[in-house]
């Protein structure tokens, strides 16, 4: 019973690790390419500035993504114990 528990929290502290690995390959790429984006963007045409649509973007999805998963991953976990709580 108890290596059950053990490997059941094992599991979640590993999709855990695998969501925050993929947040922060997130938030890499998006470092990484944005600047880039932004100097073609200015060299080829600096009249028309295009490069704000992806920014913005690009910049929602990983705001939203980050604050699914360092606030709104905390709250499901903490209902989750609570309804757990009350079916005892």
């Amino acid at each position: 019973m108890e290596n059950q528990m053990k490997t059941r929290k094992y599991k979640r502290a590993k999709e855990r690790m695998e969501e925050e690995k993929a947040f922060y390959i997130m938030l890499t790429g998006y470092f990484l390419l944005m600047p880039f984006l932004i100097f073609i963007n200015l060299k080829t045409d600096p009249q028309t500035q295009w490069f704000w649509f992806p920014l913005i973007g690009c910049g929602l999805s990983v705001l939203g993504y980050g604050l699914y998963l360092f606030a709104g991953k905390s709250w499901e976990e903490r209902k989750i114990r609570q309804i757990m709580n009350k079916q005892k």
